[in-house]
């Protein structure tokens, strides 16, 4: 008989993974509010300008800060408990009160960041030397001798991070000293003399140095990557600003040259150079010729010209278009009730949606012609009646004033009487035409 597996319940498998769940979102709340109370003891801004180097530097011992507490104090509870299982007090003791004083001063919130940097490194020479002191090579001293030297990079910037090489140069010749005076023992006198210790210490000190300078180096570089990255984004930022405002103006700038399209009391259109067929139209042209939008677009714009004068059309079409000129002129249009009328036409090239065109404006010129035409008529009117003042008048003016001058001569009675005849004749004669003047003048 084949024997199966008992099977888990399902209910059993999603309880545990909910509690998982669970679990870990209280570990990730704690973690978080854990971090952001230490961000307000350190006195740095939980959000700032992620591409300011100094508040990366900031940063970094704030993060170096909230792990080192839970790491150390992971690393002090078994040396307390070994080193009073093992009766040795002073070690468990030292290490407790080095604990409480560091946690102490660093969420002392009314403490400057500065000052707690160099608390910091103080406290870890201290305790470094204490234990060189206390276990000799056999405890942690020289190694946290090591790491505070490399630490320091983290901390300080510039070459202040020497300083911390400095000073560790001026523990290992000390030391040296004191081995080699012996004032009081202590356990690296069982394990070095004066020139073994030096020849000992000169390594570490060799690998601090390399270790500072690798890692300043590595710092810088990423400084400078950040910087770099920064002006990157602030010009990224500042072309990003100015494609908006121009493209802002540029759709104000359509928006208002297509209300100068659309609101122009002026008849316009767009159409194409090659198909000659209408794109656009605006309502003054609609409304002008009679055609609704959809018969503008549906045909070309020789269907509002006149057969007769449709070689004219495409000639001025063809050299305008090899030119790419403007155009103005005089043309005839045709609207939807076949009703001609003379236009003027503005035409100037112009792209639409990849498309070659021409915009062009037409002015109704009817008024204007018929204006033109009715001066040249009252022109050539007034021109026959300067003609009639110029002949007809004349003649008779110049017998009166002969006339007249025979009148104030000294003639006979019977020869003044035909004069005066002649003169009266010639009065009525010039009056007539004068009358004649002045109706034509005035049925004008």
């Amino acid at each position: 008989m084949i024997k199966l597996s008992p099977v888990k319940p399902i209910s059993t498998t999603r309880c545990k993974l909910k509690m998982r769940q669970s679990l870990q979102r209280y570990l990730q709340g704690w973690w978080g509010s854990y971090l952001k109370y230490i961000h307000r003891t350190m006195v740095i801004p939980i959000q700032q300008d992620d591409s300011d180097v100094s508040y990366w530097r900031e940063l970094s011992f704030v993060k170096i800060i909230a792990y080192l507490l839970p790491i150390s104090l992971l690393a002090f509870i078994p040396r307390i408990v070994f080193g009073l299982l093992d009766h040795q007090f002073f070690l468990p003791i030292f290490d407790l009160i080095f604990y409480i004083i560091l946690c102490s001063v660093l969420l002392f919130k009314p403490l400057a960041a500065g000052i707690k940097r160099i608390f910091v490194m103080i406290m870890l020479y201290l305790f470094a030397i204490t234990l060189l002191f206390i276990q000799g090579v056999a405890g942690p001293g020289i190694h946290y001798l090591t790491c505070t030297c490399i630490f320091a990079v983290f901390l300080f910037k510039g070459n202040k991070i020497y300083y911390s090489f400095l000073a560790n140069v001026i523990i290992v010749f000390g030391i040296a000293v004191l081995i080699y005076l012996e004032p009081f023992r202590f356990p690296l006198q069982q394990h070095f003399n004066t020139l073994s210790w030096l020849n000992y210490s000169s390594n570490l000190l060799f690998i601090n140095l390399v270790c500072l300078v690798l890692i300043q180096r590595v710092i810088q570089r990423l400084e400078k990557i950040i910087i770099q990255e920064s002006e990157l984004q602030g010009q990224l930022a500042d072309e990003i600003l100015e494609r908006e405002f121009l493209v802002n103006k540029l759709q104000e700038s359509e928006d208002y040259y297509r209300y100068l399209f659309s609101s122009n009391p002026i008849p316009m259109w767009v159409y194409d150079s090659n198909t000659l067929c209408f794109l656009q139209v605006n309502d003054a042209a609609i409304k002008h010729y009679g055609f609704s939008r959809q018969e503008f677009l549906d045909m070309t714009i020789d269907k509002i010209y006149p057969t007769k004068d449709l070689e004219t059309l495409y000639k001025n079409i063809k050299a305008t278009l090899e030119g790419n000129l403007d155009f103005k002129g005089i043309a005839i249009h045709v609207k939807k009730n076949r009703n001609v009328f003379p236009v003027e036409i503005r035409s100037n090239p112009i792209e639409v949606n990849g498309k070659v065109g021409r915009l062009v404006l037409a002015t109704d010129i009817t008024e204007r012609t018929r204006y033109v035409n009715n001066i040249e008529e009252q022109n050539k009117r007034l021109k026959h009646i300067a003609w009639i003042q110029s002949h007809k008048v004349r003649a008779p003016l110049a017998r009166v004033m002969s006339l007249s001058d025979l009148l104030s001569r000294q003639l006979p009675a019977e020869e003044k009487e035909d004069i005066l005849k002649y003169l009266i004749i010639s009065t009525q004669e010039l009056n007539e035409i004068v009358t004649s003047i002045i109706k034509q003048a005035e049925a004008e």
